[in-house]
């Protein structure tokens, strides 16, 4: 009779590990959503490959193929909807995201995966001189819809004027629909080489942020604890500046936080 019990609820005890062996295993086999924006050079979608490719885009790769998880695709989607899907989405993050204090709580950090300097640019031949955002009051400024830049400019209540897409940006400054442009100053260069445009200048940095990738914040707080550890090894093996200097940015790769 004891040895019935016995066996019996060593049955029970190896059926209740063998259950929580498969649900860890399950948990660990469920690939992680990415959720990416059109935003380079951080990340674009390869015209050859139809694939993300960017700063950001090499770097999540690499960091989630070191962590052994699986992801899905990295879907590219307008930024409005971009930070959205991350809290409706379980075990989703987000590339790149600005880490500004109206964000804090909406997230779990993994990062800095990246730095961005928002700056305004405007035509040569307007000759337009600013020495701080209030300067700025006289003139229409582009931007995109959700833009971290955006809490700053309506800080000092300019005249924004925001899009779906920061593509749309650079022909309205040329048109002179617009007098002002803000954006991060890489995807800002980036985006005038690829346009072909030289005639735009830098007439002021306005503010200063490191980009993470945004992840759900119920996701396993173990997880984001994981992936950070990760990724400072990153930075200490000398991937992550090796990822911007094959794009050329070799000089603003991000360096590894102190902590």
């Amino acid at each position: 009779m004891r040895y019935a019990l016995a066996m019996g609820l060593r049955i029970k005890h190896c059926a209740a590990l063998c259950i929580a062996l498969m649900a860890g295993a399950a948990r660990a086999a469920e690939p992680i959503t990415l959720i990416a924006e059109d935003y380079p050079p951080f990340s674009w979608i390869d015209k050859a490959s139809g694939k993300p490719t960017g700063l950001s885009a090499d770097i999540v790769a690499e960091l989630m193929q070191r962590a052994g998880i699986a992801t899905t695709t990295p879907a590219v989607v307008p930024w409005a909807r971009a930070m959205v899907l991350p809290s409706t989405t379980p075990n989703a993050c987000l590339y790149t995201t600005a880490r500004v204090p109206e964000r804090e709580a909406m997230y779990q950090w993994v990062g800095p995966i990246g730095h961005n300097d928002w700056v305004l640019f405007a035509r040569r031949a307007d000759h337009i001189t600013l020495h701080n955002l209030d300067d700025a009051l006289p003139y229409q400024i582009g931007t995109f819809i959700s833009d971290a830049s955006v809490t700053f400019l309506h800080q000092h209540n300019l005249k924004v004027n925001a899009v779906p897409s920061d593509r749309l940006n650079p022909p309205k400054l040329q048109m002179g629909r617009i007098q002002l442009w803000s954006v991060g100053r890489l995807p800002g260069l980036y985006l005038q080489r690829e346009l072909g445009i030289s005639d735009f200048e830098e007439v002021l940095n306005f503010a200063q942020a490191d980009m993470y990738l945004a992840c759900n914040k119920h996701m396993d707080a173990t997880d984001i604890a994981r992936f950070n550890d990760i990724l400072r090894g990153m930075y200490r093996d000398g991937t992550v500046q090796r990822v911007y200097a094959h794009y050329g940015y070799d000089k603003e790769a991000p360096r590894l936080p102190q902590h």
